[in-house]
C-alpha cells in the first residue's frame, strides 16, 4: 500500500516539475534578450553622444560662454581689463574685439575661465566663441561686452565723468548690465534708482533699476502710468513693454510701491525721473547685420546705438545721477 501511495504522489507532482522547468527556461530567455537589448541601447547612446552637432551650429547640452565678472584696473602704466565667467568644461574660448581675434583660453574642469586684456584706445566690443572640439561648430555667446571710452572733448568738464569708460554687458532682447558708468552712478531717490533704458528698432522698451526696499515699481511716461513690475530678490527690477511709447523727448518716471510690512519702507512717495530721447527706429540700411556702433554723447546721458549681427538694432541709454528730475 505504501509503495502504491508513493507512486501515485510522484505521478501527481511530475507535471508540476515540468511546468517549473518550462517557466525557468522562458525566464532565462527573456532575461537574455533584455540584456542584449540593454547592451545595444548603451552602444547607441554612446554613438549619439559623439555624433557631430547639427549643421545649424547648436550643440545640445553644451554650455556657451557667459561673462560673470568684469573689472578694469591699473597695472603700472597700463590700463587692463579682467574678464571671467563660466562655460563648458574643457572647451576652448576665443575672445574677439569687433571681430578681430584677441585671446584664447581653455575652460577648467569646474567650468570656469578668465583672461586679462590690454585696453585699447578706441571702443571695444568683446564677444566669446566657444569651441567644443574637432568637427564641432563654434558656439557664440549671447552676451556682448562693450567698453566705450570717455570722449576727448570740451564737454568732459561739464559731464563730470568719474571713470575712464562705460563698461556694459548686453544681449539681444534682454536688459543691459552696467558694470562701470562714466558718471559713477545712476539717478537715485532714496532706495530707488533708474539706471538703464534699452529699446530696439521695433519700439520695444526695457527700463531697468534697483531698489533696496521690496515691493513693486510703477512706470510713468509724461505723468501717465503705463505699467508696473515686481522687484526681484536681489533688488533689481525690469519693466518690459511693447510699442506703447511715442518717439521723441519723454519724461520717464519710476515710482516705488513698497510691499506691505516692508522693513524701513518710506512713508512718503518715492520716485525718480529721467529725460529720455526715444529716437526714430534704425532704417533698413542701418540694420544690415554688420554690428555697426555709434554713441550719442551728452553731458548727462549716453545713448549707445548698434546694429545686431543678422539684422535689427538696439539702443541703450545710461544716465548721470544729475539727470534725475
Amino acid at each position: 500500500m505504501g509503495t502504491s501511495s508513493e507512486t501515485s504522489v510522484s505521478k501527481k507532482m511530475r507535471p508540476r516539475y515540468i511546468w517549473i522547468v518550462v517557466a525557468a527556461l522562458v525566464l532565462a530567455i527573456v532575461l537574455y534578450g533584455f540584456i542584449q537589448i540593454s547592451e545595444g541601447g548603451d552602444d547607441e547612446d554612446r554613438r549619439v553622444m559623439i555624433d557631430p552637432a547639427p549643421a545649424t551650429g547648436a550643440m545640445i547640452g553644451v554650455k556657451p560662454a557667459s561673462f560673470l565678472q568684469i573689472n578694469e584696473f591699473r597695472d603700472g602704466e597700463s590700463q587692463r581689463l579682467r574678464l571671467s565667467g563660466e562655460a563648458e568644461p574643457g572647451a576652448v574660448i576665443v575672445l574677439t574685439n569687433r571681430g578681430e581675434r584677441l585671446r584664447q583660453t581653455r575652460v577648467n574642469d569646474l567650468g570656469q575661465w578668465g583672461v586679462t586684456l590690454n585696453i585699447e584706445d578706441g571702443p571695444m566690443v568683446l564677444e566669446a566663441q566657444l569651441y567644443g572640439g574637432e568637427d564641432r561648430p563654434s558656439v557664440r555667446s549671447e552676451e556682448t561686452v562693450f567698453r566705450l571710452p570717455v570722449p576727448e572733448s570740451d564737454d568732459i568738464a561739464t559731464a563730470n565723468y568719474t571713470t575712464p569708460a562705460l563698461i556694459m554687458v548686453t544681449a539681444p532682447g534682454g536688459p543691459s548690465r552696467v558694470i562701470q558708468s562714466p558718471f559713477g552712478g545712476a539717478p537715485t531717490s532714496g532706495p530707488l534708482s533708474l539706471s538703464v533704458i534699452d529699446y530696439d528698432f521695433r519700439g520695444g522698451v526695457i527700463i531697468t533699476g534697483t531698489s533696496s526696499i521690496p515691493g513693486r515699481v510703477r512706470i510713468y511716461s509724461q505723468n501717465a502710468a503705463i505699467g508696473e513690475t515686481g522687484i526681484g530678490v536681489g533688488g533689481r527690477w525690469n519693466y518690459i513693454a511693447g510699442r506703447i511709447l511715442p518717439r521723441g523727448q519723454l519724461e520717464i518716471r519710476a515710482e516705488l510701491i513698497p510691499a506691505a510690512g516692508a522693513l524701513n519702507a518710506p512713508t512718503e512717495p518715492i520716485s525718480v525721473s529721467v529725460p529720455f530721447n526715444f529716437l526714430r527706429p534704425l532704417s533698413e540700411d542701418e540694420t544690415d547685420g554688420s554690428g555697426a556702433l555709434s554713441v550719442n554723447f551728452e553731458p548727462l546721458q549716453w545713448q549707445v546705438r548698434r546694429t545686431l549681427i543678422g539684422g535689427g538694432g538696439q539702443s541703450t541709454v545710461i544716465f548721470s545721477p544729475d539727470a534725475a528730475e
